[in-house]
């Protein structure tokens, strides 16, 4: 098409004031995005800056298992132990999600463990909550709709002594704190924790994260001014890994020059900031502070799983599950196989068991600490048996010698379970763990739990022990962890941490560290290992989960 004189240097024109504004606009420079950015600097933001780092309030659960209910395992929900009307549960990237079938859904943080059983892991019975000290409890909470829930906690394993708060949750993501502190039922020590989601059918529902603190007296300062105050403003928290939109915290009316005091006990270590909205404005953005959360250290030797195996030790061949030879016999089992160090098999009825190969016997006052890996096809089912069992005799021919211990709550996931033997509650038997056993057996599941189980390995194991050197490890089970020094003691009493330097100062790298411990002038006796790791915002003092026992054998 051929255009009139002229009319192609206009369209020139007006080709380069389009690119010109467009260019003007990506630089925040054009005129009508002049008026949205006079409309977002009426408030300014002083404070909180980037530098500031703040320390996490004490969590239960970080501090007694090194690892917070975060929804990245089903440990944080008890293994899946008791959930009652609940289904399509998952846990998927840090979020447990399900939908209640029922109207009293429910799913256990800790379960006191049932009567009768040999409690071990994470059960509340021998994992108490000191009240006194955790007076919150905090959720991320996301429910289809508006409902009822209710937090219980429990003095017994029959649920008769119990205290519950009951408060509303809303459609969406939200977070919720309940002060525990003000509820005349928090006290003493409760030995479970439970949460009901909600009183009604058909609810879907997430949780992203729970805690049970300690309220810290520390506060985020929120500063700014405001050319045009006056006006609701709401003050939202945000953080780049917290599912659901920002959270609102409070309502203010906003002035000249403003300052907010939040608290963050109530939140997960992380990257956050602070967000300032009013009526038809846009939001204005604090920089991003942390939350650092406090090292998770875990002492991995000593340990509770103690140290050197019987069978690997006195037989030379350990209980590995390597080859059938670890195995003397078995009854009422099917399908069995021995397959890349596996064993697995099938019970044909509620008594389905095999006898570990003991061909010289185990001194008791040597070895003690049972340390089993096992999990199983299907659901837990409880009252169709989910559990273990041991059996041990010093006469394998003499019935009425054999020593039965009390039932061992087993999972479908693979776990590890550790028990100490002289302590195991005996269920059958008046020996217990005493004198010479020459016949050990493994009930794998009871009852009518009709699954395939799988057993890595059985190993009965002394303590730590230690002549001229010991080689003490640690972990920091922290997932992104500020530069840490350590330091290492050791005292007899495992209570209050008053013991005898052994190192100083040590950096802690990521994974395993280690550390040789020069033993030889360390009196004989029983002790303990404690580490002080500090990451100067943070600090954390953690016992060994078991003993080390120094012995200086006299030369021959």
């Amino acid at each position: 098409m051929k255009y009139p004189v002229g009319r192609e240097s206009r369209l020139a024109r007006r080709f380069v004031n389009i690119v010109l504004f467009l260019t003007l606009l990506m630089l925040g420079l054009a005129g009508p995005l002049s008026v949205s950015r006079a409309a977002a600097s009426d408030i300014v933001i002083k404070k909180p800056t980037s530098s500031l780092i703040v320390r996490e309030a004490e969590d239960f659960p970080s501090e007694r298992f090194s690892d917070p209910w975060d929804m990245s395992r089903y440990i944080d929900i008890s293994g899946g132990q008791y959930m009652n009307n609940l289904k399509n549960v998952d846990i998927h990237s840090g979020v447990f999600s399900a939908t209640t079938s029922g109207r009293d859904s429910a799913f256990h943080p800790m379960f006191p463990g049932y009567e009768g059983v040999q409690f071990n892991g994470r059960d509340g019975f021998i994992n108490k909550i000191p009240s006194r000290k955790y007076t919150r409890f905090s959720i991320r909470l996301y429910s289809s709709r508006r409902t009822t829930s209710q937090l219980f906690w429990f003095y017994n394993q029959r649920w008769t002594n119990f205290g519950v708060q009951t408060f509303t949750i809303y459609r969406g993501w939200r977070t919720y704190v309940l002060d525990l502190a003000s509820n005349s039922q928090w006290k003493g020590k409760p030995i479970g924790l439970r949460f009901d989601p909600s009183n009604e059918k058909g609810v879907e529902i997430k949780v992203d994260w729970m805690r049970l603190f300690k309220p810290s007296k520390r506060r985020v300062r929120l500063s700014w001014t405001d050319q045009a105050p006056g006006g609701t403003t709401k003050i939202y928290v945000d953080s780049p890994t917290m599912s659901g939109p920002p959270a609102v915290v409070e309502r203010v009316s906003s002035g000249p020059t403003n300052a907010y005091d939040w608290d963050p006990s109530a939140y997960p270590p992380g990257t956050y900031r602070l967000i300032i909205k009013k009526t038809q404005k846009p939001e204005v953005y604090s920089q991003f502070f942390k939350i650092n959360g406090f090292p998770l250290t875990v002492i991995l030797n000593p340990d509770k799983e103690g140290g050197r195996d019987y069978a690997g030790s006195v037989l030379k061949d350990a209980w590995d599950m390597n080859s059938k030879n670890d195995v003397w016999y078995w009854r009422n089992l099917k399908n069995v196989r021995f397959k890349n160090g596996i064993m697995s098999g099938m019970p044909t009825n509620g008594d389905g068991y095999f006898h570990l190969r003991v061909s010289k016997p185990i001194n008791t006052r040597k070895y003690h600490r049972l340390v089993f890996r096992f999990r199983y096809d299907g659901s837990f089912h409880y009252g169709n048996g989910t559990m273990s069992r041991v059996i041990w005799s010093p006469d394998h021919n003499n019935v009425n010698l054999f020593q039965t211990i009390n039932d061992i709550v087993t999972y479908p996931q693979w776990t590890t379970y550790v028990i100490d033997l002289r302590k195991a509650g005996i269920d059958g038997g008046d020996i217990g763990w005493k004198g010479k056993v020459n016949d050990f057996r493994f009930d794998p599941l009871e009852w009518k739990a009709r699954r395939r189980f799988y057993v890595d390995y059985i190993k009965i194991k002394a303590d730590d022990a230690a002549d001229r050197r010991f080689k003490i490890k640690w972990r920091d089970n922290k997932r992104n962890p500020r530069p840490t020094r350590v330091n290492i003691f050791y005292d007899q009493k495992k209570k209050g941490f008053i013991g005898r330097l052994i190192a100083k100062n040590r950096r802690q790298k990521k994974g395993v560290n280690a550390y040789m411990w020069k033993t030889k002038k360390v009196k004989p006796g029983k002790y303990y290992i404690y580490t002080v790791a500090r990451d100067g915002v943070s600090t954390t003092k953690k016992y060994s989960g078991g003993p080390i026992i120094i012995r200086h054998p006299k030369k021959r």
